[in-house]
């Protein structure tokens, strides 16, 4: 067990590190700028930093949850980002430049929120959510993210052609970082999963499966926009969601409870990704999907 806790600590600490060096690497300005022009930027922002959360929070008082998972799904419904999102909305034939725009500056209102989300999360769930002092956000979360964002993107200006061979391994780093801190988290806390409530699946299944319904709605006409906002809403930060459960002994036993999570929303998106990919067939007449915007230079 002592393994596994010096494990998890090692991932979350170097994670985070990776993910605001890699977002920083992705700092186009070209398909940034052509992400945020298009009018379903906008709308994805809404649905990500608004609808989500209230879903999550809805779901979650009116489902008898129980208070630790409850916290977290209200937790990382405040915490957006969507690192993981671009590769999936590759996959999907989606609209990458608007990921990419909508990552980056998620990510940005992330921190910058992040004080007062918490706060207020610590107010609807007392039990579970504890805001740990500012200077502990600051070391642990928001600084290890901001100064390798900072150094992405000095990096970008100073020598282009070593931040995009640096890009890639980083991202896979961080991918492998993130998968293994979550399995150890999920092998830790064990004994606490074994005690979930059903409920605490279903509104996990019910919340993953609403936020792709509120992306996709949001999406509309095209089917691009559709697939990104959709795929956006369901994929916050969970890199920023594991560093805040290990920022204080209360929140340590959210955090099992989150990788736990992390996998069960990634199995509950199955469906929609595959009617999804049907659906998009059918529209252009059975032949091969094509994104709809330009695409961009992949990231996490």
């Amino acid at each position: 067990m002592h393994v596994l806790q010096s494990l998890i600590t090692l991932m979350v600490s170097t994670f985070i590190v990776a993910l605001g060096l890699s977002q920083g690497l992705s700092w186009h300005l070209g398909n940034l700028g052509q992400g945020v022009r298009q009018l379903a930027f906008a709308r994805g922002l809404g649905v990500c930093l608004v609808g989500v959360p209230l879903l999550a929070l809805i779901v979650v008082k009116v489902l008898p949850v129980g208070p630790v998972a409850a916290g977290v799904i209200a937790l990382m419904a405040f915490c957006p980002g969507l690192p993981m999102a671009l590769n999936v909305v590759s996959q999907q034939k989606g609209n990458l430049p608007l990921t990419l725009a909508l990552s980056i500056t998620l990510s940005l209102v992330a921190i910058v929120l992040m004080p007062l989300s918490l706060k207020l999360l610590e107010r609807l769930f007392p039990m579970a959510i504890h805001s740990p002092p500012y200077g502990v956000l600051l070391k642990r979360v928001i600084l290890p993210f901001l100064v390798p964002f900072a150094l992405g993107l000095g990096l970008q200006k100073v020598a282009p052609g070593w931040a995009h061979r640096l890009h890639g391994p980083v991202k896979v780093y961080f991918n492998i970082a993130l998968a293994v801190a979550a399995a150890a988290m999920i092998i830790a806390a064990f004994p606490l999963l074994k005690d979930l409530h059903v409920w605490a699946f279903v509104a996990m299944g019910v919340v993953t499966l609403g936020s792709a319904a509120l992306g996709h709605v949001a999406g509309r006409p095209r089917p691009g926009d559709r697939t990104a906002l959709a795929i956006s809403a369901v994929f916050g930060n969970p890199a920023f969601a594991f560093c805040l459960g290990s920022s204080t002994y209360r929140m340590r036993t959210l955090v099992g409870v989150m990788g736990l999570y992390l996998l069960l929303r990634t199995l509950a998106l199955v469906p929609y990704l595959v009617w999804n990919q049907r659906h998009q067939a059918s529209e252009r007449g059975g032949g091969p999907s094509q994104p709809s915007g330009r695409r961009a230079s992949a990231g996490t």
